[in-house]
């Protein structure tokens, strides 16, 4: 299962080796996250959002739990390089597995989370890049039991970086060596678009403070001196009625 998983991804991912290498390991990058004030505001966030939610699951978490996992019945974490059985908490397990086949039956989860995942499954072109952030989400609604929420954190930019980026994306994509893979970030409105197109619907859309310094490309910038607009969105599956069952 996990060899043939990898190797689906491989044809819509370019970075999935990079980020296996980047995030399987790294606890410096992990121990930079917890002591910026930006990371802070996420995990007070995140941690609201999930008080009292019954069967968790927490897409690319990379093993790393930035909240307190008792305040869900059961927490199921997914990534790719993690392998499957039990998580570090009694109430968690680990899945081996990829944003864009996710390995769990229809309406197997209450609440989805995902922080800082979608501008990491990166295609080849601009294009795959918009096809995989909408695969994501339709994983998202499939596997999301009816009424179910998806709270996401993910950093976004405005309209005239996201043409920067673009123009420039395929030739970062084939010079670049080593260090933090190359990411492709959306503005706020293309996901909610693509959310809205996956059949979810918007509860909530907030930007989230970055404080001082925020993380990019794996290195602590002034906040003022980047692009990144981090931004909490509330998504919810509709619930099936009486006339849909």
């Amino acid at each position: 299962m996990g060899h043939q998983m990898q190797a689906q991804d491989s044809r819509t991912q370019a970075t999935t080796a990079e980020n296996i290498q980047w995030f399987a390991d790294n606890d410096k990058y992990i121990e930079s996250q917890s002591r910026l004030e930006h990371y802070q505001h996420v995990k007070r966030i995140v941690e609201r959002e999930l008080t009292g939610v019954g069967r968790l699951l927490d897409i690319g978490n990379g093993g790393f739990f930035n909240y307190d996992t008792r305040l869900a019945a059961h927490v199921t974490a997914v990534d790719l390089f993690l392998k499957d059985g039990p998580g570090p908490f009694p109430n968690s397990a680990f899945r081996q597995g990829s944003l864009l086949e996710l390995p769990f039956p229809d309406g197997s989860f209450d609440c989805i989370l995902l922080q800082n995942v979608f501008h990491h499954v990166t295609g080849r072109t601009v294009q795959q890049n918009h096809r995989n952030l909408d695969a994501g989400l339709r994983q998202i609604h499939r596997c999301l039991a009816p009424g179910g929420k998806i709270v996401i954190i993910e950093s976004t930019v405005g309209r005239l970086f996201y043409q920067i980026e673009r123009a420039l994306f395929t030739t970062a994509l084939a010079i670049k060596r080593g260090g933090h893979p190359v990411t492709f970030q959306f503005t706020p409105q293309q996901i909610v678009q693509s959310a809205e197109e996956a059949g979810l619907v918007v509860e909530e859309l907030t930007f989230v403070p970055t404080g001082t310094y925020v993380l990019q490309m794996g290195y602590k910038w002034p906040s003022v001196l980047t692009p990144v607009k981090p931004i909490k969105l509330i998504l919810r599956r509709h619930a099936v009625t009486g006339a849909q069952a």
